[in-house]
């Protein structure tokens, strides 16, 4: 994962690194941002000025009213504070997990734990506000809480290992993507059936080095579906005259989120410009698009009263796909992957729709589509059709159908409690339905070490199977 990211860190010409390179996951900075939190937790928590623990050592010493006033703020205003916060979040906490329930899973401890611990930052910084004399102290105060709430991010953060840097964080304003509408058609280089394109493809010369990423409307024509734009990556070798007819992968992503996770948080461009390096600038042409509709609906990737998802990406998506881009035909099979959300999808669209879609890797995915509970997905999902489920749940249809032209990967954490046992559940349900499968287990959790180090891992053998290169 480290040569993954290895391309964002721009040094200046001194030689120095970039600060918006710095690593947020590793190294000296998320722990001296750390250490400084908790020094400006404990310097908010001090008294009722900027000299907190000066005035509690005179209070001790003479009983003057500045001591009275940090021992007041000390005994009764930070517990209230502390215990406000915490009632605060355990509140929002159940609301989120059994009244709104916009993700299929719990709140983790670890976010759970540092809102609140960012929330008691905040107000101790604004309820030390009318306690302090001059506006310098004011605004360290408001500062020192900005602190601990940028502290209690960056905890989060690493636990899923989403922004290694600022760069990355701050990549969809420091890095637009152009929008693609169509690719201009050239002379293609067509390998036969069973034939390896890397077998016939020769660079001409001039062909670019690196790759193009493009941001993508995709409508939802069939389905209906209301898509946020997607992105596509193209490797350099379609970018050149002749191209080769190259197959695709189809990518998604996690729930929350959105389409260009995989571009930044999981360096899509500089894991397959990697690959392509060493095979002529060959790799999959990769589409990105959105399976969500918005940042915290989950359709599931299924066809219910949630949104046509199923139909916009078996029909809408490669209907697109085939009219803007000069790629394999859909009926000569592509790959479809995705992580946590986006990896349970892979698992159902292969079964879906296994022509379109014969070769998933499926990365930390769930043992079917779920909202919580079987229950609550089929009531408003299905309107309370089991049998509409059935339909469409993995398990049920590797336990009814055969599937022996089908081909995928399990990628879990070592460390992932809660989806190591589903993947090796769909593991066993995929082999025993005739499907060649593998289970892999990572280092890490449910976090981007895995589900980037999952796809890395799989890349030589997705262009195996999809052709661009010989099989071993």
């Amino acid at each position: 994962m480290v040569r993954m990211y290895a391309g964002l860190f721009h040094k200046r010409g001194n030689g120095e690194m970039n600060p918006l390179d710095w690593s947020l996951i590793a190294g000296p900075l998320p722990v001296i941002l750390l250490v400084s939190a908790l020094l400006a937790l404990a310097w908010l928590v001090a008294g009722r000025n900027a000299s907190g623990y000066g005035s509690l050592w005179r209070g001790m010493r003479g009983g003057r009213a500045d001591g009275a006033a940090s021992v007041r703020w000390l005994a009764i205003c930070v517990p209230l504070i502390v215990m406000a916060a915490g009632g605060v979040i355990a509140l929002l906490t159940w609301l989120v997990n059994n009244v709104w329930r916009p993700f299929s899973d719990l709140l983790p401890f670890t976010i759970v734990l540092w809102s609140w611990v960012a929330l008691v930052g905040m107000v101790l910084a604004l309820a030390r506000q009318p306690l302090v004399r001059t506006w310098p102290r004011r605004a360290a105060a408001i500062a020192a809480g900005v602190l601990v709430m940028a502290a209690a991010a960056n905890q989060v953060n690493g636990y899923f290992q989403a922004y290694p840097s600022l760069r990355v964080a701050l990549a969809p304003w420091l890095d637009p993507k152009p929008e693609l509408t169509r690719t201009v058609p050239v002379t293609e280089t067509v390998a036969r059936l069973g034939q390896a394109v890397e077998s016939i493809w020769h660079p001409p010369r001039g062909m670019p080095k690196t790759s193009a990423v493009y941001q993508v409307s995709i409508p939802g024509v069939r389905s209906g579906f209301a898509a946020r734009p997607g992105y596509i990556y193209l490797p350099p070798a379609y970018l050149t005259t002749p191209r080769p007819q190259l197959p695709v992968l189809v990518l998604l992503g996690g729930q929350p989120g959105d389409p260009r996770a995989w571009v930044d948080s999981g360096q899509i461009q500089a894991m397959m410009d990697g690959f392509a390096n060493r095979h002529h600038g060959l790799a999959p042409v990769i589409v990105m698009p959105d399976d969500l509709g918005s940042e915290f609906a989950n359709p599931m990737c299924l066809d219910s009263r949630l949104g046509n998802v199923q139909t916009y990406l078996t029909v809408d998506v490669p209907n697109w796909i085939t009219t803007h881009l000069q790629v394999r035909p859909a009926e000569r099979g592509w790959a479809i992957g995705g992580f946590s959300e986006g990896g349970t999808c892979a698992i159902q669209l292969s079964t879906q729709a296994p022509r379109l879609y014969p070769f998933f890797v499926d990365i930390s995915g769930q043992s079917g589509p779920t909202l919580g509970s079987r229950q609550r997905t089929i009531s408003r999902a299905f309107p309370g059709d089991a049998a509409a489920f059935a339909r469409v749940n993995p398990v049920v249809v590797l336990a009814r159908t055969r599937f022996p032209h089908s081909a995928g990967v399990f990628v879990v954490g070592t460390s992932d409690r809660v989806y190591a046992p589903q993947q090796r559940a769909m593991y066993l349900a995929a082999g025993r339905a005739g499907m060649s499968v593998m289970l892999m287990y990572l280092p890490g959790g449910h976090d981007w070490r895995v589900w980037g180090g999952g796809l890395q891992r799989n890349v030589a053998w997705l262009a195996s199977v999809l052709g661009i290169t010989e099989r071993a």
